[in-house]
């Protein structure tokens, strides 16, 4: 094997190790990377959930809201159930499912009518978070 070869493969282990700390599926985590939706659908169906009851969309879900709140990025709405949208859609961006960057926060109204339509990212309308951590 040459070097640049054995390199690419190091940094790949080292990679998934990482991935494997952090407590995610491998076989989950491999068919996002090779943007496999099919794949993707029939593995968890297999193992009987659907990709919304995953464990890892779920985790996910809860970061995206510690991150952009429960304000609808869209119209501003407060107070409603809140539901955590793939800007650039799961069917046509499998790859980018697990990808926190692609989540913003709209209220079922707006999340129903943007539906499946071209990436619209709302997140500028909103304030981020910002976590601080108390050093006492």
């Amino acid at each position: 094997m040459s070097k640049r070869k054995d390199k690419k493969a190091r940094r790949k282990a080292k990679y998934l190790d990482s991935l494997r700390a952090k407590g995610m599926k491998l076989d989950l985590v491999n068919l996002v990377r090779r943007k496999d939706a099919n794949e993707l659908t029939e593995l968890l169906r297999r193992q009987g959930k659907d990709f919304l009851w995953s464990s890892e969309w779920r985790e996910l879900r809860k970061r995206a809201i510690e991150l952009y709140g429960t304000r609808c990025a869209k119209c501003g709405a407060e107070g409603n159930p809140i539901n955590i949208d793939h800007i650039k859609p799961r069917k046509f961006y499998p790859d980018l499912a697990l990808d926190i960057n692609n989540l913003q926060p709209l209220c079922h109204p707006c999340n129903k009518e943007k539906g499946n339509k071209p990436p619209v990212d709302y997140r500028n309308n909103l304030t981020r978070k910002v976590v601080t951590h108390d050093t006492r």
